[in-house]
């Protein structure tokens, strides 16, 4: 299990370090809201983690990609309806249900990184070395 963590959350890091690239390109979000997207980062990696772990068996590591879409049908639920992200990040109005579309799509092929991360950090004791 802690294999599982360790993958998805080392992913993640990954993603939120591409974010915070992205976020310093113009234009500028409004403080209060940057503030949120930021504290929203830092709970990312945990997320993911616990996500992996719950996991079915019989979905680790094939499936993994599938597992986080479905985590991304959540995410955009939250992004999009609930806290209106497109129209708070980018200007966007009438356009919450655009996350519904894009955050499983979006997590679907980030999580596709998540069963390579899983398989290199196996047990393998002649890596140990």
């Amino acid at each position: 299990m802690l294999q599982r963590f360790a993958a998805a959350a080392s992913v993640a890091s990954l993603v939120i370090a591409v974010g915070a690239l992205v976020s310093l390109l113009p234009p500028r979000w409004a403080p209060a809201d940057a503030l949120v997207l930021t504290t929203a980062w830092c709970f990312v990696p945990a997320a993911w983690g616990l996500w992996a772990v719950l996991a079915p068996t019989g979905w680790v590591p094939r499936r993994l990609a599938l597992w986080g879409a479905i985590l991304g049908v959540l995410a955009g639920v939250v992004a999009g309806p609930v806290l209106d992200l497109p129209l708070r990040l980018g200007g966007l109005r009438d356009m919450r249900w655009i996350a519904l579309i894009i955050a499983p799509i979006a997590y679907y092929a980030v999580w596709l990184l998540v069963p390579a991360a899983y398989r290199a950090l196996g047990t393998n004791p002649d890596r140990l070395t």
